[in-house]
């Protein structure tokens, strides 16, 4: 695992007492409203970007994905308080940080991604690479453990996947054939 060099392109932005940089075509999701990460002057703000995107794209490589793209920011959603910045970092500047905090990462994942779902899952990376898919809590309520068993063998490891989104398909495959039985 490892990158050298990469620029991906953000907008660093005032915010009360502290400068925000957001990584929007990066984080589509939240990237325009939710700064990655902060600072008191642009300065620290910009090094504090370097070493959060290092961590970003690290944990991307650790969950078997590819680097994310590089998409630039549209110019015409630039606002005055804005001011566009290229974030440049390698692996190698924290691998030893990232080395030490990514054999913790696991991720937790909800039936149809729905946050108030009693159906839940955790991933854990395990030795050959790949994400264990385990039951987060007891079993379903009315649910025979030998019926279970019969449509999961490996209970409570739901699958393995290489990715995090086979992971998501196969626990919501897993929760739709619980709820038919």
């Amino acid at each position: 695992m490892a990158f050298e060099n990469v620029v991906y392109p953000a907008f660093i932005k005032q915010e009360e007492g502290s400068f925000g940089i957001y990584f929007p075509t990066l984080l589509p999701d939240y990237g325009w409203e939710n700064y990655l990460v902060s600072g008191p002057s642009k300065k620290e703000a910009i090094q504090n970007a370097k070493k959060a995107l290092a961590y970003l794209l690290a944990g991307a490589l650790y969950d078997n994905e590819d680097l994310p793209n590089q998409a630039p920011i549209p110019a015409n959603l630039v606002t005055e308080e804005m001011e566009l910045v290229f974030i440049k970092t390698s692996y190698s500047d924290y691998a030893k940080e990232i080395e030490e905090h990514l054999p913790g990462r696991h991720w937790h994942i909800c039936f149809n991604r729905d946050e108030k779902s009693d159906f839940r899952a955790v991933a854990y990376k395990n030795k050959q690479g790949f994400w264990d898919v385990k039951v987060d809590g007891d079993l379903p309520i009315g649910m025979e453990q030998e019926k279970l068993l019969q449509l999961c063998p490996k209970y409570p490891v739901i699958c393995t996947a290489r990715l995090r989104v086979e992971a998501e398909e196969a626990f919501d495959s897993f929760i739709l054939r619980v709820k038919e039985i």
